[in-house]
């Protein structure tokens, strides 16, 4: 057996619709966004990290090979039968190379990233399909759906009942049906119904064959 609706509120089916429509709006909008960063940062690894590590590669590996020379120049140099430690120069030495090892590990880790990204980025896709579908398929139909249901509600407000009070109550004339009839005698058989019965019973009686010649 269907159950009313038990609608108490058309302006709350209002605002619902209203939230599912800004919902609907914030939602595309996040998903675009998330979308672009998505792709901001795939480019970064692998259009950007790459060249910029060459780079301080390239530049590291030079810083060292400097600082190899002056390393080489201060052992080199003697005042009588002293020999300076040169240990300064050692140091840079050490640390030009530490710098250069770095750079070179970060190409490495750049490319392990750029996959990592590139795995992230289609699990988060194919995620986000569902909700793109969900977005451009289902919550319009459910937008159509609470828009109709409103108009339906408001035409179903609008219909005016008439006044049954029983003033306004009109049967017309009565007498007709307080007149004595003929079956008034038996109240289970009304007139017409009478004279059905007995016109009946005549055509019975006359359809019965005669009585056959008695034999002498």
């Amino acid at each position: 057996m269907a159950q009313s609706a038990n609608v108490k509120s058309i302006d709350a089916i209002r605002r619902f619709a209203a939230a599912v429509v800004l919902f609907r709006e914030e939602a595309k909008i996040c998903a675009k966004r998330l979308e672009s960063e998505m792709r901001g940062v795939i480019g970064w690894l692998e259009r950007d990290r790459p060249g910029f590590w060459k780079r301080e590669s390239e530049l590291c590996d030079r810083r060292h090979a400097e600082a190899r020379v002056v390393l080489h120049q201060c052992r080199m140099r003697r005042v009588g039968d002293f020999r300076p430690t040169c240990f300064q120069e050692q140091k840079h030495v050490q640390k030009c190379k530490q710098q250069l090892q770095f750079a070179q590990q970060q190409l490495g880790v750049v490319k392990r990233w750029t996959v990592i990204a590139h795995q992230e980025a289609d699990e988060y896709y194919g995620r986000a399909v569902q909700l793109i579908q969900t977005l451009e398929r289902d919550v319009p139909k459910l937008i159509a759906l609470l828009q109709n249901a409103v108009e339906n509600l408001d035409d179903y407000h609008k219909i005016q009942l008439p006044d049954w009070s029983p003033s306004n109550l009109k049967f017309g004339d009565l007498s007709k049906y307080t007149e004595p009839s003929a079956s008034d005698g038996d109240p289970s058989i009304e007139p017409n119904v009478a004279d059905d019965v007995t016109q009946a019973a005549d055509e019975d009686r006359s359809s019965e064959p005669d009585d056959p010649p008695k034999e002498s």
